[in-house]
């Protein structure tokens, strides 16, 4: 029963999660537009960090990105069932709760990954370090130059993910708890007469 419980809200969270993530996806090419670097550079320089350049490199990032929205949707919907008080029972109780996990994995997970990894390899890429084209060394340049805005416009879209996220899970899930309590209820009504029938009161 927990089990089956565990994987209908993992469905509901990777589901849920990609909608949040493919809701961003214009979001980045205006990011690259906002800076002035061609667009998919923001999943290009995902796939650098793993060795990989051009098209590979944007389709790695493409989906990597994707694979962690679902993942983070997932994880959301399963840890709603540790505690009562963190069901996703209502509308504004799952926007609050999305836009609150995505607020943790900015700070817990893209902000050490960007500071600390990405950034150190478009550094080496900037400066030549590593075989790069002109261009991929312009780029570079501007991503480092404008990193301030990347991080704050980066924060505005973890917080607009897991706001998109959550709104998806609780309209999904607001139905299947509206009617497990129904169902609850149903059965509370035919229990008490059920009672009356059997045990009337002496």
């Amino acid at each position: 029963m927990i089990s089956t419980e565990v994987y209908s809200k993992a469905k509901t969270g990777c589901v849920a999660g990609l909608v949040g993530g493919f809701a961003l996806f214009s979001s980045f090419f205006w990011i690259d537009s906002e800076i002035g670097v061609p667009f998919g550079t923001f999943y290009k320089a995902v796939g650098l960090v793993v060795g990989l350049d051009g098209m590979a490199a944007i389709a790695f990032g493409f989906f990597a990105h994707m694979l962690t929205a679902a993942l983070v949707g997932a994880v959301f919907c399963i840890f709603s069932l540790s505690h009562r008080m963190l069901r996703i029972s209502s509308v504004p109780k799952g926007i609050l709760g999305g836009a609150v996990t995505g607020l943790q994995v900015y700070a817990i997970f893209f902000m050490p990954i960007t500071l600390y990894v990405m950034f150190p390899a478009i550094s080496e890429q900037a400066t030549g370090l590593v075989p790069a084209t002109p261009e991929d060394m312009r780029v570079a340049q501007i991503l480092l130059e404008t990193h301030d805005k990347i991080l704050w416009g980066s924060l505005v879209l973890h917080v607009l993910y897991g706001a998109v996220m959550g709104l998806f899970s609780s309209m999904i899930l607001y139905e299947e708890y509206h009617m497990k309590g129904k169902e609850k209820k149903e059965k509370k009504e035919a229990w008490k007469k059920f009672e009356s029938e059997h045990w009337p009161w002496t």
